[in-house]
């Protein structure tokens, strides 16, 4: 397997994780369309377009959203998840505490939200032995990340695809404990951006205001250690502000304390804030 990173592999995935948010908020056909009709031009025509849903977790209708789709071609198969866009993606990105197999228990959940229309469409005779590339943004990212786990289980190994590729954008850590893929993953994410660190900032944020920490420890004693624990895989890639990519090989913790710092500077306001609600100022 060719582990070398494809430059132009990672703008078409990235164009389908923008895609998945047009099918959400623009529906599924208008993306019908633009994958049929060959725009953008660098993005291939897939014969095969399916859309997935999961059930809106707050709506009383049963109503479903799209949380992406899966292409096909005679040779391969995309999968593009959804990132954050409604009530029901943040209440996944909140369920922060991990599973017993050290799993972010939120987005574990909103990848089995859609796992069995995705199962359905890859174990089609089909579909045997294809290359298949997984790709995503933000809380899509983690769900791609957890995709390729499931994808290298026993379970799936019959597929025995050629190739299986992930391609991550701006994606969160899912695990507290560092996951073991036998499949390359690739990590893009804009310098200086946040979201991928938010676990651990979280942590160092809390535990600059004794009375969170204390209510925390007293909730979920164990919580800011597991907040800290979540860790990345694959390999990293920035994205700097002229759009030059560059590989890093270290975490960019220059970055992370610019956010700590700035948020620090914020944290005698919510004192205040807080202060002033228990005193019936605010």
């Amino acid at each position: 397997m060719n582990n070398s990173l494809s430059r132009d592999r990672a703008l078409t995935m990235a164009t389908l994780s923008q895609l998945t948010y047009l099918a959400h908020n623009e529906g599924t056909e208008v993306v019908r369309h633009i994958l049929k009709s060959g725009c953008p031009p660098f993005v291939q025509q897939y014969q095969t377009i399916d859309f997935l849903h999961s059930p809106r977790l707050f709506s009383s209708t049963g109503e479903l959203a799209c949380c992406g789709f899966v292409l096909s071609t005679p040779n391969e198969v995309a999968i593009a998840i959804r990132g954050t866009e409604n009530l029901d993606d943040y209440f996944f990105n909140l369920l922060v505490q991990p599973n017993s197999e050290f799993i972010h228990s939120g987005f574990d959940n909103y990848v089995e939200s859609f796992w069995e229309q995705l199962q359905d469409f890859l174990l089609r005779e089909d579909n045997a032995r294809k290359d298949i590339f997984v790709t995503g943004h933000s809380l899509g990212g983690a769900a791609a990340t957890l995709i390729a786990k499931r994808l290298q289980e026993p379970g799936f190994k019959p597929i025995d695809p050629h190739v299986l590729e992930t391609y991550t954008f701006g994606a969160p850590p899912v695990s507290t404990v560092k996951l073991i893929l036998d499949t390359p993953l690739y990590r893009f994410r804009n310098a200086g951006d946040f979201i991928p660190h938010l676990p651990k900032i979280v942590s160092v944020l809390i535990n600059k205001v004794p009375r969170l920490r204390g209510a925390i420890a007293n909730w979920k004693p164990n919580l800011l250690q597991e907040l800290s624990d979540y860790c990345h895989v694959g390999s990293e890639y920035l994205i700097d502000k002229d759009y030059q990519i560059r590989q890093s090989d270290q975490p960019d913790i220059g970055n992370v304390w610019q956010w700590v710092q700035f948020s620090k500077a914020l944290l005698p306001q919510l004192r205040v804030g807080t202060r002033n609600q228990a005193l019936g100022r605010g």
